[in-house]
């Protein structure tokens, strides 16, 4: 197995390439499903260094490095796209692309990812099995995982690993669980019909405003009042539509949001009642209510065994005291989806540096990254992707 402290200062030395990579992402970001220049230049970037790719569409791209002897196959996930959020950060390497942004440090993913490469490629023959770098589009919420997969490119991964940097914990902070890491998700909107008319003559309307206020208001009722105290769920409508002029009755309504848990239960818990309440609020008003659901991801949940490989390489790198445990979040990510195909590992890494100001929540036009990590990400990205290459001898569950 390769020397952590060496491995480390070989990515250190590889910072200035790293971080030109990760500015440069940085100034071009795209959102989900158009990552189609991102993905020329990390094809670029890949035929540089030698590494074979495949490229079944033009936002999907997977990086093949093969170690030269026999082991398990290894995928490592990047994510790609970047968010619909107004940059405010003043960085020289802002993006020129106007209301787009990586403000959630997929630019960081990319370039870590790639120098991370660079250090297998460094070891070619040295390392038992195979690495397949997934770069993966559309995770902001928009199934990009699913569609790798269905390429079936990944059928033949054992076992994945992904990181994310990380702005709620201290700079330089590796962070690994066996745990549930994140939340399902879905995503949902519901749309209301009724009889619009004369804000005047309302007896002969069918309200779908009020019809969709009073929805807002006892939807929030699932969570408190249909879901035990002892399960975690969140139901957020974080937008509501409806009418046009104030002296018109709105004649259409639509809502839409998300529904958060930890459990497949509670998820179809919530989804029962939320189709419940809206046929029944909306027939209250005299309108016809139909909710649209789309599942976005699963919950997130580390495998044991591949999260003990992951740890040992933490500390390996920085010290039993700079690696800490995780807990569950109500975000999701749908690296998830990866285990339907294999079981995973995913990693966090504190960005957090007040002096730096790395310290801003992810999706803020202020979020940025503390380019000191990516060697550490770097690193590793390598190290565990080696260990469990060599280590994984029980192929997929």
């Amino acid at each position: 197995m390769p020397d952590a402290a060496q491995v480390y200062r070989e990515a250190q030395a590889y910072r200035e390439q790293t971080v030109a990579c990760y500015r440069q992402l940085h100034r071009k970001p795209e959102t989900a499903h158009n990552e189609v220049e991102t993905h020329r230049f990390l094809r670029g970037e890949l035929t540089r260094l030698g590494i074979a790719f495949e490229a079944p569409a033009p936002n999907i791209t997977v990086g093949v490095i093969d170690g030269g002897l026999p082991g398990a196959t290894v995928g490592l996930r990047c994510d790609t796209d970047a968010l619909p959020v107004q940059e405010q950060t003043g960085l020289p390497f802002a993006s020129e692309n106007p209301g787009v942004m990586h403000a959630c440090g997929h630019d960081a993913h990319m370039a870590a990812g790639l120098a991370a490469a660079w250090l297998l490629t460094k070891r070619m023959g040295r390392w038992m099995g195979r690495v397949k770098l997934v770069f993966q589009p559309a995770e902001e919420g928009e199934a990009g995982a699913a569609e790798v997969i269905a390429t079936g490119l990944v059928d033949d991964v054992d076992v994945f690993f992904g990181l994310h940097v990380w702005s709620p914990y201290p700079s330089g902070e590796l962070r690994v669980a066996p745990v549930t890491v994140s939340a399902a998700v879905d995503m949902f909107s519901i749309e209301l019909h009724g009889k619009g008319g004369h804000g005047a003559t309302p007896e002969r309307c069918d309200d779908a405003l009020v019809a969709g206020a009073a929805l807002v208001t006892a939807l929030q009722s699932i969570v408190s009042r249909r879901v035990s105290p002892m399960d975690e769920a969140v139901l957020t409508v974080g937008s509501f539509h409806a009418g046009t002029v104030g002296n018109i009755i709105a004649q259409d309504a639509r809502l839409r949001g998300t529904v958060r848990s930890l459990n497949e239960q509670v998820r179809r818990r919530i989804l029962q009642e939320m189709e419940r309440m809206t046929r029944q609020i909306a027939e209250a008003y005299g309108c016809e209510g139909v909710l649209h659901n789309r599942r976005i991801s699963g919950v997130l949940t580390n495998d044991a065994r591949a999260c003990a490989i992951a740890r040992e390489c933490a500390e390996a790198l920085v010290g039993r005291e700079r690696v800490g445990g995780q807990q569950a979040m109500m975000l999701g990510d749908d690296f998830a989806d990866y285990g339907a195909v294999a079981p995973y590992c995913y990693g966090q890494v504190g960005i957090a540096d007040p002096l730096k100001q790395t310290d801003y929540a992810h999706h803020n036009g202020r979020f940025r990254v503390d380019e000191d990590v990516l060697p550490l990400c770097a690193a590793w990205m390598a190290l565990v992707s080696v260990r469990l290459a060599a280590e994984w001898k029980d192929g997929k569950r």
